[in-house]
């Protein structure tokens, strides 16, 4: 197994996030903004400066659900069912779990702290660690280091070319 890198840390919070939404929709809105607000967190403590690929691919997944809540319709998603529905291996999701209370032990408030407890139990939960730890493992495809890399220059793509059929936004000078 290749080592996650805490940038692709981030890409698996916001893989996983985006799969949770897509998979169980505004039920799943308050455990997503927890994982956002974690991914946000996570990323100041151990450095990582360019996040914004990841959360704006939350924030787009976030509006999808809401907007499914509100009117029953399905609006696109940067990324199909195919790609959401790979998991990381449990190897790698010990190794992110691990991360994030490293980084918390490191965290002087309380409340930073928490955000990555609650971070690392909804990764657990939404990755299916539990299930893997008690012998009933999920079938593939599972997640690689590589796969998020690629994962993420997918969205950035998509994002794109949805900012390119968005209406133009004040330029800032």
């Amino acid at each position: 197994m290749e080592a996650f890198t805490p940038e692709d840390l981030c890409g698996l919070i916001a893989h996983e996030t985006a799969a949770m939404l897509y998979g169980v929709g505004a039920d799943s809105i308050p455990s997503a903004e927890t994982m956002r607000r974690g991914l946000e967190t996570f990323a100041a403590a151990v450095g990582v400066e360019d996040i914004n690929p990841h959360l704006a691919w939350i924030d787009s997944e976030l509006e999808s659900a809401r907007e499914f809540e509100r009117s029953g319709q399905d609006t696109a998603h940067l990324l199909g069912p195919d790609r959401l529905n790979a998991v990381p291996e449990a190897a790698a999701q010990m190794e992110a779990v691990w991360e994030l209370f490293s980084a918390a032990v490191r965290m002087p408030r309380q409340q930073d702290r928490q955000a990555m407890k609650d971070l690392a139990v909804t990764m657990t939960e939404a990755g299916g660690l539990d299930n893997v730890l008690l012998g009933t493992t999920p079938e593939g495809p599972y997640l690689s280091a590589d796969g998020l890399r690629a994962e993420l220059e997918e969205v950035r793509s998509a994002l794109q070319a949805e900012q390119g059929h968005s209406p133009t936004v004040e330029m800032q000078s």
